[in-house]
């Protein structure tokens, strides 16, 4: 990596951070610099700044970068699996198997504890992937063909999912929240469980980063090169199932993140596989990060859904890449 890809790796991290003080700055309850300060090293008198630092402002930072980076390391395990320009893991249907968990949770269909829920989206979505990645090997779906399936399969679980909700006592948040991303119920909890889970399938992404790359040439050319496409495919799908749940559980449907997490990694950095895993990780957390600090500060005290904004943001980058396919 030369010093190029230093100074850039470098101004993403400025800008993720400066997304961070704005997360613990502003809000409903602004705080002063000091204020923040003081609340951050828990050396805040009235205990009030501490408590809105600590249990809502970074939780939710957290978990809403634990998120980000989550579907931008499944987007790019899904674009390199598949070959496909638009591989996102809520387009291609991927997180649907935990919205449906979810919606059966909310509903008081499924009885569970916090890390019951948790495990159910994580197992549901890994299952989505595997039959996914089974379809692929099996029937050699072209990209095109792959991504119309994809979005069949979601919006056939958004419905599912929406069916369960109509018929249980749920709350409008809980919908919302669900079906059109929300972190604002994000806690240490979620972050516990989310954190070390995407960290696992981070450091997974590494080590086998570099048998990613033979397969977007071709099952035929991967084999001649010593990769096993079927087995790598099952992992990298396996992988980004697991992703995808950790995505939904923590911040519910919030699409395009992982599309374009990895498009802006080619063009800022570049394609190599380790720059694709760290830059698409990253960038999904700044997506993430700064999606959620607009969905706050836009209309505030009236919060915006994170899904709502980052579709604003990322529907004309999905239709400029349709018009740029040949």
């Amino acid at each position: 990596m030369n010093v190029t890809y230093h100074i850039k790796y470098v101004c993403l991290l400025s800008f993720c951070f400066l997304l961070i003080a704005a997360g613990l700055l502003l809000g409903p309850s602004d705080l002063t610099l000091g204020e923040t300060i003081n609340g951050l090293f828990m050396s805040d008198q009235s205990g009030s700044s501490r408590t809105i630092v600590w249990s809502i402002r970074i939780p939710r930072i957290v978990v809403s970068m634990v998120v980000g980076a989550s579907l931008g390391l499944a987007g790019v395990l899904i674009q390199s699996s598949t070959r496909s320009t638009f591989g996102d893991p809520n387009l291609f249907g991927v997180g649907g198997g935990a919205v449906i968990f979810l919606a059966a949770s909310a509903a008081g269909i499924v009885v569970a504890g916090e890390f019951g829920i948790f495990l159910g989206c994580v197992i549901s979505s890994l299952v989505v992937g595997l039959v996914l990645s089974v379809l692929v090997s099996s029937k050699d779906l072209s990209p095109v063909k792959l991504a119309i399936m994809g979005i069949a399969v979601g919006a056939l679980t958004v419905s599912v999912g929406t069916s369960v909700i109509s018929h249980g006592r749920v709350f409008p948040t809980q919908v919302i929240g669900l079906l059109a991303g929300s972190f604002a119920s994000s806690s240490w909890v979620a972050a516990l469980y989310a954190f070390p889970t995407f960290a696992g399938c981070f450091i997974i992404s590494l080590l086998v980063s570099g048998r990613f790359a033979p397969i977007m040439l071709g099952d035929t050319l991967a084999r001649s090169l010593g990769v096993n496409p079927i087995l790598m495919r099952n992992l990298a799908m396996g992988i980004a199932g697991i992703l995808a749940g950790v995505a939904v559980y923590g911040g519910g449907l919030i699409g395009f993140v992982g599309l374009l997490s990895p498009h802006v990694t080619r063009r800022v950095l570049n394609s190599s596989p380790l720059n694709l895993v760290f830059g698409a990780s990253l960038i999904g957390a700044i997506l993430a990060l700064g999606a959620d600090q607009i969905s706050r500060l836009l209309f505030a005290p009236t919060e915006l859904p994170v899904g709502m904004t980052t579709t604003i943001l990322g529907a004309p980058a999905m239709i400029y890449l349709a018009l740029r396919m040949k």
